[in-house]
């Protein structure tokens, strides 16, 4: 966390550092018309590096097909243009580059492939021109052929240059690029599309997954004063877990851990605690280590404050605080009789919304379930806490991981435990044993809470085994430099094809927090003093752009004015093929909203706060360009809705 003056441009690739120090570093080139956008290029195959351009170079060194660079100077010499270039904004050089071999990529945008278990192959075409004629003519059936065709093999004659992997190739394992370099507004039957003109760059090559399929699972269990007799079941019901491993020889293929937590000891001093790690998947790797780790998990002496409870620090610890190195089936299972406490809770200690933690578990590759104990002294918390517990568990494709044990039975919660844990280790059996996994078939009637339960667990225990066989076969995303897609498809025109994701850097994360938690902070006070907020917004502006003209700039700007509009991030979002929830708040409607929903607004905004710190904090999820350490220029693949 940065703790010099706020900041005003957020998001920018290689925002300028104030003083003097700062001044004497070289910085790249700010795009046209902007002041804190900075150039970038991409290296076309073939491209070369040269140390010097006077007198012209004889030969160059090779470049890394597809390497994005930072524009420090653009000259001519001869009969060329070139650019000056670096890997990093921080002024480290690395040589002229002929202009013609760099393509510029402007706003750092790049599309993330779907898992085509779930929904047809995206193609891309060679040319702009065959693609629009089949969205303007709604020609669905003609794409689909194109699929079929290319599906068996590309022929020469065919619009199509290339189609999306068979298999999914995960972002957030194996990082990879296609960058957007422009946008165009479309009409997919009812729906806005986009044409995106993409370059594709496989950063490494596709490498097989690491080892044997193995599962860890950590429980995230409530201690708090009422759930003395549901840990217990939880121990009872491990013993028989280890000793069905032991028996099928599975013990370094599965693992357990434990996670406790109470709820915030500022408020109340005498719970001890508000997390604690008992068990991490190494202690869980011996059954005996495991065992002997939960004896000591104990309820709290004392009683909470109030109903809901501190769950959602449980899960970040789980997140975070475990070596998830190894496992490719992650699950963080919640045990709780009440609900969470979520962003605009003061005694949150995560301030993270359920949406904000259900992707932040995401980002992890982490599978969030819940088990609700519905216990009658509960009852006035149970809507909520089930609310909110379905938004954080809820998989694409699945439903909810979400389980509720009715008057918090303890039979039925060790039942509903013991058949999960079963079949997870069942699941890991098969995978040991070389079967096929098998597809689990949809219900002929509705069932029991309990068989509804255990099929979600069968379909994504196949929906895993299938992606690690996938892996293993170590396909590629498609070696292009130039090409199009449509980013919805044509025979379901509601949902995304591929999702958009931003490269925003560590340093702009950090940025991004800053500010956002200031206009957070001055959320909260217009919340209650509507009549300054206004003038609190404007100052604020003004403040954070270090820009001596920002405050004439909104001087007559009246309520009916946005944050954007105000100079908050407008610069980066203008042209983005986005809306920003945040940005674009119309203040006018501000002062119109209730004071309900202007703290519901307050409690949104907090959550998106904590969760771009979780994400800035989170080491393991950065990724060097250069194949550096990881610093203040490596990326991350923002989802475009998650930007505020």
């Amino acid at each position: 966390m940065q703790t010099e003056p706020f900041r005003w441009a957020l998001l920018v690739v290689g925002l300028a550092l104030a003083g003097t120090a700062a001044a004497q570093v070289a910085r790249p080139l700010t795009l046209e018309g902007k002041t804190a956008l900075y150039q970038r290029v991409i290296a076309v195959p073939g491209a070369e590096l040269f140390a010097t351009i006077d007198p012209p170079p004889a030969e160059g060194r090779a470049v890394t097909p597809f390497t994005a660079f930072y524009v420090y100077a653009r000259r001519a010499s001869g009969d060329r243009q070139w650019l000056q270039v670096g890997t990093d904004s921080n002024g480290t050089l690395d040589g002229w580059l002929p202009a013609e071999q760099g393509i510029e990529w402007k706003q750092t945008l790049t599309v993330a492939f779907k898992d085509p278990a779930n929904q047809p192959r995206v193609l891309l075409f060679a040319d702009r021109d065959s693609l629009k004629s089949l969205v303007d003519s709604g020609d669905a059936a003609g794409y689909r052929d194109l699929r079929q065709r290319a599906e068996q093999g590309l022929a020469a004659d065919s619009p199509v240059a290339a189609i999306q992997p068979n298999g999914y190739i995960d972002i957030r394992r194996d990082f990879y690029l296609v960058p957007i370099l422009g946008h165009e507004d479309v009409l997919i039957g009812a729906h806005q599309g986009r044409l995106l003109h993409v370059a594709s760059v496989p950063l490494r090559d596709p490498t097989p997954a690491d080892g044997a399929y193995r599962a860890g699972v950590v429980f995230v269990i409530d201690t708090t004063i009422s759930m003395g007799p549901y840990i217990e079941r939880t121990r009872s019901t491990m013993r028989r877990v280890y000793e069905t491993i032991a028996a099928a020889e599975l013990s370094e293929r599965v693992s357990y851990g434990l996670v406790a937590y109470r709820d915030n000891i500022d408020a109340v001093p005498g719970l001890e605690f508000d997390t604690r790690v008992y068990a991490t998947l190494t202690d869980g790797l011996s059954g005996d280590e495991f065992l002997s780790r939960i004896r000591t998990v104990q309820p709290a002496a004392v009683s909470s404050q109030g109903f809901d409870e501190d769950a959602y620090a449980g899960i970040v610890k789980a997140i975070e605080g475990i070596d998830w190195t190894g496992y490719y089936a992650r699950y963080v299972i919640l045990i709780t009789d009440a609900g969470p406490r979520i962003s605009g809770d003061p005694l949150s200690t995560t301030g993270l919304d359920s949406a904000s933690l259900r992707r932040l578990a995401l980002d992890n590759d982490i599978i969030l379930g819940v088990m609700h104990l519905k216990t009658p002294e509960g009852a006035s918390n149970h809507a909520y806490a089930e609310d909110q517990y379905r938004r954080l568990t809820s998989i694409s494709g699945i439903g909810d991981f979400y389980h509720p044990v009715a008057t918090g039975d303890v039979a039925g919660f060790e039942q509903a435990l013991g058949a999960m844990t079963a079949q997870l280790t069942q699941q890991v059996r098969d995978a040991a044993a070389g079967k096929q996994p098998l597809r689990v078939a949809e219900p002929s009637a509705p069932g029991t809470e309990l068989a509804s339960f255990q099929q979600k667990v069968a379909k994504l225990g196949y929906a895993l085994r299938m992606r690690y066989l996938k892996d293993q076969g170590g396909q590629a995303v498609p070696a292009l430099f130039d090409a199009w897609m449509i980013d919805r498809d044509f025979d379901d025109a509601a949902e995304r094809a591929v999702d958009v994701r931003v490269l925003l850097t560590r340093d702009q994360f950090s940025d991004l927090h800053e500010v956002l938690q200031q206009v957070l902070a001055t959320a909260e006070e217009g919340a209650l003093a509507p009549d300054d907020f206004l003038d609190e917004l404007k100052s604020l502006a003004a403040t954070i752009s270090r820009d001596p003209e920002a405050a004439k700039s909104t001087s007559g700007v009246t309520g009916g004015a946005s944050l954007a509009e105000l100079g908050y991030m407008r610069e980066y979002l203008e042209g983005l093929p986005y809306r920003s929830e945040v940005m674009n708040l119309d203040l006018s409607t501000w002062q119109q909203w209730s004071a309900q929903r202007q703290f519901e607004f307050i409690n949104q905004l907090d959550g998106k706060v904590a969760y771009y710190r979780a994400i800035h904090n989170n080491v393991d999820l950065w990724v060097s360009l250069d194949g550096g350490p990881v610093d203040g220029d490596s990326v991350y693949p923002l989802l475009l809705e998650a930007l505020p």
